[in-house]
């Protein structure tokens, strides 16, 4: 029997577009200076972006066929988080999934749904991902680790920074790799010849870009108002990335260390930063937004997957941007916009590089330098991000990509087209 709302003369793959996106803001996760969501739980910041798409959208919980959420990093919370989401958004019935692909989880969870929709599996699914990373501290490995002895000790202890990693992987993988991923962003920025100076000047612009989207009101229907709590114990409603640096200055970045090689180009500038956050998109068949009256963000043309080499993890942005716009049936110089993580300026420096795409067209409303890296939302954050200022522009074509820890990317090619009239949930 065929699926309820489809038939047996249904066009398979069926268009799919993204009719909202919403995110919280992406709060500083520090373990010395404390961010104003490090309170709270990231499923609980995935709740609040849901019901606010739910509002904005005009749907029912009934509506809703599947959440997917990226959750790479569970602390303490329970197996399943998309299902939490769901229950507490939506309904019994509204089937979950909750997915670990590393960074790339968010943009990873909303492409399974995408396939779903396009295999006439689910007619409506909202994707997205959380973060807590101020209940998931990551260890900073500096050039003066020592990195064997760590991994021993963790190992015995049984307790690894990132849980519990099987000891025959050092058989194939440099320990160096698997744990610090500064690491690979210096294996990089040397294969490819990437200067300090291009990633110091690439953190700047993200800062300065990132301000003036603030600025400029670009974020203004994308981050939702959320209540954050300071240090001092004062609550506040935010409406704003807690890293963004508007007063950053090139003369000072220039002057950082390297953090992870002596005599390397990596800084704690050019690096993403840790945050805690929430985003999701809803996506539907095109036939469905019709119906009820919705218009659409973009269309989906193109998913993608690619893994390399983990020593140089942040190339697999490269490969899976690379996959998705050809999938699409076009060329690098058709694409009007893009993004990609920066959970290292030196890997959408190197995209820019390898593809050809010119800098003024990467990141234009600044990366993960500045707004942070909440790394189960960060993928579908950048889609999200893109298909806005796509529409401010009113150009066709973009790809999003991130690259993910251990050497895997996805990436979402994405057209904004011209569609009917009807409700903009997104201006809402």
């Amino acid at each position: 029997m065929p699926r309820k709302g489809t038939s047996k003369t249904t066009k398979i793959p069926r268009e799919v577009v993204m009719v909202d996106f919403a995110r919280s803001p992406f709060g500083r996760a520090s373990q010395k200076n404390p961010g104003f969501f490090a309170h709270m739980r990231g499923d609980d910041l995935a709740i609040a972006v849901v019901k606010e798409l739910l509002r904005r959208t005009r749907l029912t919980p009934d509506m809703i066929d599947e959440v997917t959420m990226g959750t790479p990093n569970l602390t303490g919370e329970q197996q399943n988080p998309g299902r939490t989401v769901a229950l507490l958004t939506c309904r019994y019935e509204t089937r979950a999934l909750s997915v670990d692909r590393a960074c790339t989880s968010s943009m990873a969870g909303a492409q399974f749904g995408i396939m779903a929709i396009q295999l006439g599996l689910e007619d409506i699914i909202i994707g997205g991902g959380d973060e807590s990373c101020s209940h998931f501290p990551i260890p900073l490995f500096t050039a003066n680790t020592d990195m064997d002895t760590f991994i021993k000790d963790a190992i015995a202890s049984g307790a690894a920074a990132r849980g519990n990693p099987n000891p025959k992987l050092w058989e194939v993988v440099d320990a160096n790799t698997m744990i610090g991923m500064g690491n690979t962003a210096e294996n990089m920025a040397e294969m490819f010849n990437i200067s300090k100076e291009e990633q110091d000047v690439w953190a700047w612009k993200s800062n300065m870009r990132a301000a003036a989207a603030y600025k400029e009101g670009k974020f203004k229907h994308e981050i939702i108002p959320m209540e954050g709590i300071f240090p001092d114990g004062t609550t506040k409603i935010v409406d704003y990335d807690e890293s963004v640096r508007a007063d950053s200055k090139l003369e000072k970045i220039r002057t950082l260390p390297p953090i992870y090689k002596l005599g390397g180009t990596v800084d704690a500038a050019n690096s993403s930063k840790e945050a805690d956050g929430a985003c999701a998109g809803v996506f539907m068949t095109k036939e469905k937004a019709r119906e009820l009256g919705l218009v659409p963000m973009c269309t989906v043309r193109a998913l993608a997957w690619e893994a390399c080499d983990p020593r140089i993890m942040g190339y697999s942005a490269t490969l899976a941007s690379k996959k998705a716009v050809q999938r699409a049936g076009l060329t690098p110089k058709d694409i009007d916009l893009w993004e990609s993580n920066a959970a290292f300026a030196v890997a959408p420096i190197v995209q820019c590089k390898e593809l050809g795409i010119d800098h003024e067209k990467m990141n234009v409303n600044g990366d993960a330098c500045c707004i942070g890296h909440a790394i189960g939302a960060s993928g579908m954050r950048m889609v999200g991000t893109l298909a806005h200022e796509m529409n401010r522009r009113k150009v066709r074509y973009g790809c999003a990509a991130i690259c993910g820890g251990y050497g895997q990317g996805t990436a979402m090619a994405i057209e904004r087209e011209e569609y009917w009239d009807g409700h903009r949930a997104w201006l809402s």
